[in-house]
């Protein structure tokens, strides 16, 4: 399994990962190392240890025990609603030239699974469960804003790189906005968990252009 492993601050790990999905590894991880925490990035995972020290030995034979999964057992299923309204979907119709209605049903064909939440509370990064399917393939030739937005309104939906994000409230950010969702995806008086998403759990689309 090919990695790098180096200290993160006095009491962590990073571990970054060659072609592996840190999901495919996490919850194996987890069972051997009980008193840690894991954090998943989109290529990375970040361990955290009670006790300050070097713990990077204690992770490389712990990672040397475990088997990558080929199957990851989906999390729980969302349907969002969107209204395809989006300031960016006319300039990304025109750069790939095809129809905005096209966009638009590449983005609720394709089936995404939240592979990170980050950059913000709640905000998840959405990569397509299958990267080579015609849909997926297609919105993955439009990459991020060349300058990013001061100011991006929450439940924006946006596109870029190849993968699809929500914003769960308002901030900057450099995604291609496709439209909108009255969705809340962070509560912090949420009883359940603050975040709407969890890190494996599968999001489809729905909606109509306005």
């Amino acid at each position: 399994m090919g990695m790098t492993i180096s200290s993160y601050g006095e009491d962590s790990v990073f571990v970054e990962l060659d072609s592996i999905k840190p999901l495919s590894v996490s919850s194996q991880l987890s069972k051997l190392l009980p008193h840690a925490t894991i954090r998943l990035g989109l290529e990375s995972l970040v361990i955290t240890f009670a006790e300050f020290g070097d713990h990077c030995e204690t992770v490389k034979q712990a990672i040397e025990q475990i088997t990558p999964q080929d199957q990851i057992q989906a999390g729980r299923e969302h349907l969002i609603p969107v209204s395809y309204d989006g300031e960016d979907l006319e300039l990304i119709a025109k750069t790939l030239n095809v129809s905005v209605a096209e966009i638009i049903k590449a983005h609720q064909l394709t089936t995404w699974s939240v592979a990170m939440i980050g950059f913000a509370p709640g905000f998840p990064y959405l990569t397509p469960i299958d990267p080579q399917l015609p849909e997926a393939l297609l919105l993955s030739k439009i990459g991020r804003l060349s300058t990013p937005r001061v100011k991006v309104p929450s439940g924006s939906v946006g596109i870029a790189a190849g993968m699809s994000c929500i914003y769960p409230s308002k901030m900057p950010g450099g995604w291609h906005l496709l439209g909108h969702t009255e969705i809340k995806l962070f509560d912090a008086y949420r009883e359940e968990s603050p975040c709407l998403f969890e890190v494996g759990d599968v999001v489809r689309f729905e909606g109509l252009a306005k």
